[in-house]
């Protein structure tokens, strides 16, 4: 089933065998009266970490549903984001665990690099 209004698809839906409405498959329970849903018969999905604020979603998702951020645009790697895994530098936050990337701030605290702290 796809979205009238985007086009992508939906997430399937299944009816719950208590109060037969519409629940989201691979739920635990149903979203309408509570019911414990029987467990998802294939793997379920690997979600995706929103960089921003850690929020879970599905991939294949343009935006974060806990802050909005763009999910699309997050690089993989760091050969995707345009760095040479030989010329990284560390970030010099010394407790963060970033990358310095090529604007000069930390992937994961944002943080300009300061080359005298280290």
């Amino acid at each position: 089933m796809d979205c009238p209004h985007c086009h992508k698809e939906l997430m399937p839906v299944l009816p719950c065998p208590a109060c037969q409405r519409p629940a989201i498959a691979g739920a635990g329970y149903c979203h309408h009266c509570g019911h414990q849903l029987p467990a998802p018969s294939e793997e379920p999905p690997k979600l995706i970490a929103c960089s921003l604020c850690g929020h879970k979603s599905l991939p294949g998702v343009n935006y974060c549903a806990g802050c909005g951020e763009s999910l699309s645009a997050e690089p993989a790697d760091a050969a995707e984001a345009g760095l040479d895994p030989s010329q990284r530098r560390a970030c010099s936050d010394g407790m963060c665990i970033g990358i310095i990337g090529p604007d000069g701030k930390c992937g994961e605290c944002g943080l300009p690099f300061n080359p005298n702290a280290e």
